[in-house]
């Protein structure tokens, strides 16, 4: 019997160390009775969670309103999924363990991971490797494998026409993944980056592609099918344009969910784009309200650019 993409998913039970459960577990706790799952993703997931690494969640709820302690943050939610928070905890060892984790409905991530959402803010991530750390009901667990799947499948129908002739997997993967990093605001700029992480789980891409087009050729390319360029262009050009005013905006909403955070988001911000701004004392004292201002003021500045 072949494979499936669901097969090769639900395999992925990656190991975590006993800080990245512990703060599952807290994060579970701070929400309690909306939390449909947890998945731990991302560089300190690839990274095997080095000391000190900030570590990454996404929280699938069942509801903003109940989620949240205002009307104002769970509307933004609503209308700007996903909403970003920030947690850090001094441990036993006076180490500071931080972590982010993005709230979205389970409804919702399973919208924007199909074919039918323009940016690649779920797709992106979620056709890499993540771990499922908690789940309500298996039930759950099955609707986020489902999603993933069309988060594969969207990602591969979204490189497939801008490759010409025969490819590897890890070079087809990490064309997209540069694509898709290219809209938001991160660190891994080239694409020379996106190969590194693509080969560090070679054997799971490899699988994923030849699940999609079929086995490769003896020197391990595949022959991928040949579509038009021009639209498919056309929609990374618009993710680009909009995509980074957005992921601003939600992190400068961040702002307001720890101590000190809207001069922490302003710097991580400049570290990426080499922009500032200097907020009013208004803007520092609401940011969730004011996140769309000054997102529009960075935009000004040409921090997205």
């Amino acid at each position: 019997m072949n494979e499936t993409i669901i097969d090769i998913l639900s395999e992925e039970n990656i190991l975590v160390n006993t800080r990245v459960a512990q703060i599952c577990d807290t994060i579970v706790k701070r929400h309690s009775g909306r939390v449909k799952a947890v998945i731990y993703y991302g560089s300190s997931l690839r990274d095997l969670d080095k000391p000190g690494k900030m570590l990454d969640f996404y929280v699938l709820v069942d509801s903003y309103r109940k989620t949240h302690k205002n009307l104002v943050r769970a509307t933004l939610n609503y209308l700007l999924p996903p909403a970003v928070y920030y947690y850090e905890k001094l441990d036993k060892n006076n180490i500071l363990n931080t972590c982010k984790y993005s709230i979205i409905s389970l409804s919702e991530f399973e919208k924007l991971s199909g074919e039918k959402s323009l940016l690649s803010m779920i797709w992106g991530r979620f056709c890499q490797p993540c771990r499922i750390l908690y789940s309500e009901s298996s039930a759950v667990t099955k609707r986020i494998l489902i999603a993933r799947e069309n988060s594969v499948r969207h990602m591969a129908s979204q490189i497939t026409p801008l490759i010409s002739g025969p490819i590897k997997s890890s070079q087809f993967w990490a064309k997209g993944f540069h694509e898709s990093y290219k809209t938001e605001l991160r660190p891994e700029s080239s694409e020379k980056r996106a190969i590194e992480i693509v080969e560090r789980y070679e054997n799971r891409y490899s699988r994923i592609t030849t699940v999609l087009f079929g086995k490769p050729d003896e020197d391990g390319y595949y022959v991928i099918p040949q579509k038009t360029k021009i639209y498919t262009k056309t929609k990374w050009f618009i993710r680009r344009l909009i995509g980074k005013p957005m992921t601003a905006i939600r992190v400068i909403n961040s702002a307001a969910t720890f101590d000190g955070g809207l001069d922490y988001i302003l710097m991580k911000l400049k570290n990426h784009s080499g922009v500032t701004i200097s907020p009013t004392s208004f803007e520092k004292k609401h940011p969730v309200i004011c996140s769309p201002i000054m997102g529009w003021k960075l935009w000004r500045k040409g921090a997205f650019k």
